[in-house]
């Protein structure tokens, strides 16, 4: 009885990580972002990016991956900051 729960449980996190790792590749790497009237760009700080583009909806990885998803039909951008500042951004469509 242990070994098939056992077996369920693994069948389960693999399922998780797998569909994880195909999501990771449903993104595009971009060089800017467009925030209303402004554009921000790898290279910003991080003070700069969020005066133009305003706070991000979610944090990630200890405040180095910043998520901005603010609408149902709007794409959903994965901004990704070392030492204070953009080192990548990903945008994944918004299912």
């Amino acid at each position: 009885m242990q070994n098939r729960a056992f077996v369920l449980v693994l069948l389960i996190v693999s399922t998780v990580l797998i569909g994880g790792a195909t999501t990771a590749y449903a993104l595009d790497d971009v060089s800017n972002m467009n925030c209303g009237d402004v554009i921000a760009e790898i290279g910003d700080q991080q003070f700069e990016f969020q005066q133009k583009c305003g706070p991000p909806t979610t944090t990630e990885e200890n405040g180095r991956l910043w998520v901005y998803d603010r609408r149902p039909d709007d794409f959903v951008y994965y901004v990704t900051f070392s030492a204070g500042q953009v080192q990548r951004i990903q945008v994944s469509g918004n299912d």
